[in-house]
């Protein structure tokens, strides 16, 4: 009785600090929303080709620039999209 007790406190104990760890990472997914949204925009848009080209032509300084590939925000949609899908099974179990 006292090993079932236990190990049930330690399934407690699990659960509660990974349901408060997923509430942060949506506090913190939440308040990225306006940024994902503003990246979708540019990527692809007439301005990201424009930055694109200068870049590459060496008009620019040698800055981070993940943002001009054409895998970085393409990538990080379908892990978002990925990351939806699992969570959508979560919920329906």
């Amino acid at each position: 009785m006292i090993e079932r007790i236990q190990k049930n406190e330690e399934r407690l104990d699990r659960a509660v600090k990974s349901v408060k760890m997923l509430g942060e990472a949506i506090e913190n997914f939440k308040k990225c929303q306006k940024d994902i949204q503003l990246l979708n925009r540019y990527y692809g848009s007439k301005n990201w080709f424009q930055d694109k080209k200068a870049y590459e032509e060496g008009k620019l300084p040698k800055i981070k620039a993940g943002v001009l590939s054409e895998d970085a925000v393409w990538n990080m949609d379908e892990e978002l999209n990925e990351m939806m899908q699992e969570m959508k099974k979560i919920v329906k179990k």
